[in-house]
């Protein structure tokens, strides 16, 4: 019988602790609501340091605090877009867009400014007459040859404009494709820095082009060979002025010229009548075609060197072989 009571007790005990746990499980909840919602916002902030994480990942809607992010399907796109991969806006692209984005927008701090300054400068019309007067735009100075000629002092163009101003004679060694052509002695007038040159009272000493096979094989020139073939011309030029000279002397006394010319014929005829046989028939023959032959044309020397004096010469820099100052 105690037994049987005993049980009954202890089985009437927890029944009435469960009920008393329910009843303040039932209080609590109903008395902090409020509390349960802001820890679940809490937990669901990503700012804040309680958040939880897989509270967010279970809940249907998570409140963001950028409402323009971007989403990604999943980590591994995000990790490609962080390492620069597609779709990643780079810093200068963001800058140019915004930079697009304010052209149309009207900036009021520049507009107050220009204001100010119309105000401040006012433009004067056509009409009305203002005593005040613009100054004078600066032209800039006009570059040309005789402008650039004194900047190149300390180089071989300095001496050249040392030669133009102080008006010094100056010898120019002209060339041709293959080798020296001639020598020009004059005055520089200007020059640029191609050493085209402008030359004024020229002695040109040049020697005719070649023609043939003699430009292969020709000596190639020198200004020595030059000026000596210019001597040796000259005297045979002069030989042949004293032998014109010598038949006009000639013909102005016939008498003297006859009577030589007389002798000289008999004699060459009294000899050439002893030494010579009678003539066959083929040698008439011969002899007829022989008189029938025209005259050989007298040969045509090439290369002959020749002088000419020019008031005005320009001589282009690429035929310009050397330069050199005639001291006095």
């Amino acid at each position: 019988m105690e037994e049987g009571e005993r049980k009954s007790e202890s089985v009437r005990c927890p029944a009435s602790s469960q009920t008393s746990d329910q009843q303040n499980t039932t209080e609590s909840t109903g008395q902090n609501p409020e509390t349960d919602e802001d820890d679940v916002e809490t937990k669901l902030d990503i700012r804040s340091d309680k958040f939880d994480p897989l509270l967010a990942l279970y809940s249907p809607q998570v409140p963001l605090p950028y409402p323009n992010i971007k989403c990604f399907n999943n980590i591994a796109e995000y990790e490609s877009f962080m390492k620069g991969g597609r779709g990643r806006a780079k810093p200068e692209n963001v800058e140019k867009r915004l930079r697009k984005a304010q052209k149309g927008k009207a900036d009021p701090e520049r507009i107050e400014r220009l204001k100010r300054l119309m105000v401040n400068n006012p433009v004067p019309e056509e009409g009305e007459g203002s005593g005040v007067k613009r100054p004078p735009r600066q032209r800039k100075t006009a570059k040309n040859v005789l402008t650039r000629m004194p900047l190149h002092t300390g180089s071989p163009l300095g001496q050249l404009n040392r030669c133009v101003q102080e008006k010094i004679r100056v010898k120019v060694h002209i060339r041709t494709f293959k080798g020296l052509r001639g020598v020009c002695s004059g005055f520089v007038v200007a020059f640029d820095k191609f050493w085209n040159l402008a030359m004024v009272d020229v002695d040109e000493t040049y020697r005719e082009p070649l023609l043939g096979q003699a430009l292969y094989h020709e000596k190639a020139l020198t200004i020595t060979r030059l000026f000596e073939k210019l001597k040796v011309q000259e005297t045979a030029a002069l030989s042949a002025v004293e032998r014109k000279q010598g038949d006009k002397l000639l013909k102005s006394d016939p008498r003297s010229g006859s009577s030589q010319l007389k002798d000289q014929s008999r004699r060459s005829d009294s000899r050439h009548n002893k030494e010579k046989p009678e003539l066959s028939e083929i040698d008439k023959s011969t002899s007829s075609r022989e008189m029938q032959k025209p005259e050989s044309r007298p040969k045509v020397e090439y290369g002959r060197v020749h002088t000419r004096h020019v008031n005005q010469l320009f001589i282009r820099g690429e035929n310009v072989l050397l330069v050199n100052i005639q001291q006095d």
